[in-house]
């Protein structure tokens, strides 16, 4: 099987396996034993590792200060560092935990509706939370959409944002598009004014580094992105968010320090301890080969079909056009994860192009890739980043995602494009 769908989940390698089965049977973490204790003691070396691979070793030592209440009502602990890692259920979980908890300590502290800016491209998690505290009434919330290239301006967010705006939330690089927004710039527009940031890093944690970012206040991360088990994430924030606004646990219990009850999942945080130690190794050779093998379907596709940019495509509405063309909406350029290619097969005759017929064809041929995010492919209206990016019923019929992860190689990629256009073909005859 040729796995070109890491942006979904990770296949688990044998070594993470065996430390999964190797934390089994190693009793409950909050207990006195010493299995117990070892397995306190690698879930702490774990938070250290996790904190510095978000960048919160460097900016996180110093008190840095905000503009409103934000900043007002916060109370640092002085017996550790500036950031807390809360181990959850993934990243939804995380999502829901930080949105949530700020709502409702803001309504509390400031006593007015709170207002949310999320960006139209955000996991879904995030996007239906937020849609079901409006319709309740408990929020008021701004869209902001992306440039055609999937892209979030930082001035967009700056437009929306309002005097009772109590949160940012910006994902760092889309699961679809691989767009990588300036999160730092966005930081920096959240805390002029006084906002916190939350930024969804599921897709970049531990495989593309993150620089020091001192006005992110948490992220949220998923461990099955990068070669660990399923069900496994952490919430990432700063202590002066968690404590200047004493935010609620979405789960309450003592464990986390109180912050996320629950008996831990410790073989799946062992695993994830020893998938996110893996994934480091070799991190700019394994994500060049990627931009390689990219670039390379890119090209090799190119040879026998007429290819553009999204950005031009959405441009060009005049003219005589191609009776069949593939669009790229990702780019080769540090602007995207280099380990995602988002294409649409545009076909302007009937029978239009069916992704899910040519994602079939391809599977049956052994190749797994995706029609779009892996939480949206049951959706009759397809992807909602795709909609917020201004994409036109032929892009959004032919639009299959491929996404590399480390293990995949030149050679795949040579028996993708070869069996990619022989689907294509097939599509064309019928």
């Amino acid at each position: 099987m040729i796995y070109l769908d890491n942006n979904a989940t990770t296949v688990m390698p044998v070594s993470v396996r065996k430390s999964f089965l190797g934390w089994c049977n190693m009793g409950n973490p909050s207990s006195s034993y010493a299995t117990a204790k070892e397995a306190r003691v690698m879930m702490n070396d774990f938070r250290v590792l996790v904190g510095k691979l978000c960048g919160f070793d460097s900016c996180c030592q110093e008190d840095r200060d905000y503009n409103g209440d934000f900043a007002t009502n916060a109370k640092m602990r002085t017996d550790d560092s500036r950031y807390k890692v809360i181990f959850t259920s993934g990243a939804s979980e995380s999502n829901c935990t930080v949105v949530g908890s700020v709502v409702d300590a803001f309504a509390e502290i400031r006593e007015m509706i709170p207002h949310v800016v999320i960006s139209a491209i955000e996991h879904k998690s995030i996007l239906d939370m937020v849609k079901s505290l409006e319709t309740r009434g408990r929020i008021t919330a701004s869209y902001v959409a992306p440039t055609p290239s999937g892209h979030i301006r930082p001035e967009d967010v700056e437009a929306a944002l309002t005097p009772n705006t109590c949160l940012i939330c910006v994902m760092h690089a889309n699961n679809e598009t691989g767009a990588i927004n300036d999160v730092a710039r966005i930081g920096e527009i959240a805390h002029a004014k006084g906002v916190p940031f939350h930024c969804d890093a599921v897709q970049t944690f531990g495989k593309f580094p993150l620089k020091p970012v001192p006005h992110i206040d948490s992220f949220s991360i998923s461990f099955h992105k990068f070669q660990g088990p399923p069900g496994v994430g952490a919430l990432v924030i700063k202590q002066r968010l968690l404590n200047g606004w004493k935010l609620h646990p979405l789960i309450y219990g003592s464990q986390n320090e109180g912050y996320r009850g629950g008996t831990e999942n410790l073989p799946g945080i062992g695993a994830a301890f020893a998938a996110t130690k893996l994934t480091m190794q070799d991190r700019m050779d394994k994500n060049a080969t990627m931009n390689t093998i990219r670039k390379y379907i890119m090209v090799e596709l190119g040879k026998r079909i007429p290819t553009r940019q999204f950005t031009q495509y959405i441009k060009d509405t005049g003219g005589r056009q191609p009776a069949i063309e593939i669009v790229f909406l990702s780019a080769p350029t540090e602007f995207y994860l280099p380990n995602t290619l988002l294409l649409s097969v545009v076909k302007r005759t009937a029978p239009a192009i069916c992704n899910g017929q040519m994602k079939k064809e391809l599977e049956d041929k052994g190749i797994v890739v995706s029609v779009g995010s892996a939480c949206n492919t049951a959706s009759p209206k397809a992807s909602h980043v795709l909609y917020a990016m201004g994409a036109d019923d032929l892009i959004r019929k032919g639009t299959l995602r491929i996404s590399l992860g480390d293990n995949n190689t030149l050679a795949e990629a040579k028996v993708f494009v070869r069996e990619f256009l022989t689907v294509i073909q097939n599509q064309l005859d019928n």
